[in-house]
């Protein structure tokens, strides 16, 4: 929870901007209303039926009434003004939660009313706008009087980690401890898929660079090379199954950035003078084991297998050749 404290109100907002992105996938549209004129709102989330608002409030203690008085009375007067309408859900976001009185406002929903009136002069009448004070009476009351305020609640800072960890951006923010890799399976699909043709056809060209003899891949079977073949099959799943895992846990990007790195570490002992192809196939498999990814936020779930999948990858990518030709 430290982490949480550590964020400037900037980063508070988009914090909270990235959570409700995608913990819910029923709103169309989520918007951040950031510096002056938000006009009492902060993290907009739309959907067919209305709107939500996750109002952001990042204090070094915890929120109390005359904090929450002072955010409804904004929502209070822009509604009734007509600049927007009433939100199906009002959550306040803080780090550090609500003061036991201010809890206890929320759970009994009728007080909130009572507390914005009793509260309006101070926290409300000449700090909603500059240009004018606004006087609680007339019509006016009478709107907040007609207001149900059991959309008010607040996000404890447990459920905001809980739905955060939900994001692809939370290994960013806070390290990747929380994730673990699912398992791969153990056998490869016996048929070579679409997304195999263009590796496979490359190494096999590799195989017949050696003494000219061309290999298809039922020939490829019963040769010397069987192995080389299952096993680049196997490296490929493995490595492909990573980056299913990157796009579901990590920002976008990352696997491409990975794909990046690998391509640099190799490139030098690709470009070298090898015999055959399938010399360098070995060669480049050999140092894709080696290549540092000390900086890149994979480095702690990708293994020997990945690592030579990606050649397979590159290759798939055309980025990388065994046979110059």
């Amino acid at each position: 929870m430290d982490r949480l404290m550590i964020m400037s109100a900037d980063e508070w907002e988009i914090f909270t901007l990235e959570l409700v992105f995608y913990f819910d996938k029923h709103y169309e549209q989520v918007t951040r209303c950031a510096g002056a004129g938000d006009k009492g709102r902060d993290v907009i989330a739309r959907f067919s039926s209305g709107w939500d608002n996750y109002q952001c409030k990042h204090y070094g203690r915890k929120l109390n009434i005359a904090d929450v008085v002072a955010e409804l009375g904004k929502l209070v007067f822009y509604t009734w003004r007509g600049d927007y309408t009433l939100p199906q859900d009002y959550r306040f976001v803080t780090p550090k939660g609500c003061s036991s009185d201010c809890i206890d406002m929320l759970v009994n929903k009728s007080r909130i009313k009572t507390e914005i009136i009793a509260r309006w002069d101070v926290e409300c009448r000449d700090k909603i706008t500059k240009t004018e004070s606004i006087l609680l009476e007339g019509d006016f009351l009478d709107y907040l009087n007609s207001i149900d305020f059991s959309f008010v609640d607040e996000m404890s800072s447990l459920e905001l980690v809980d739905k955060h960890q939900q994001t692809p951006y939370h290994s960013s923010r806070f390290g990747s401890y929380h994730l673990k890799r699912p398992q791969l399976k153990k056998d490869v699909p016996v048929s070579v898929g679409d997304n195999e043709k263009i590796y496979i056809e490359a190494l096999l060209h590799a195989f017949s660079d050696v003494h000219g003899k061309e290999y298809s891949h039922a020939s490829v079977l019963t040769s010397d090379y069987a192995e080389d073949l299952e096993r680049a099959r196997i490296n490929f799943f493995s490595a492909e199954s990573l980056e299913v895992f990157s796009r579901d846990a990590f920002p976008e990007g990352c696997y491409r950035e990975l794909k990046e790195d690998c391509y640099e570490g190799l490139h030098s002992v690709v470009r070298q003078e090898h015999r055959n192809g399938y010399e360098r196939f070995l060669k480049v498999s050999t140092q894709a084991v080696n290549v540092p990814y000390d900086s890149h936020p994979l480095v702690h779930y990708i293994r020997p297998s990945d690592r030579k999948g990606l050649c397979h990858q590159l290759v798939n990518d055309k980025k990388i050749k065994w046979v110059r030709r």
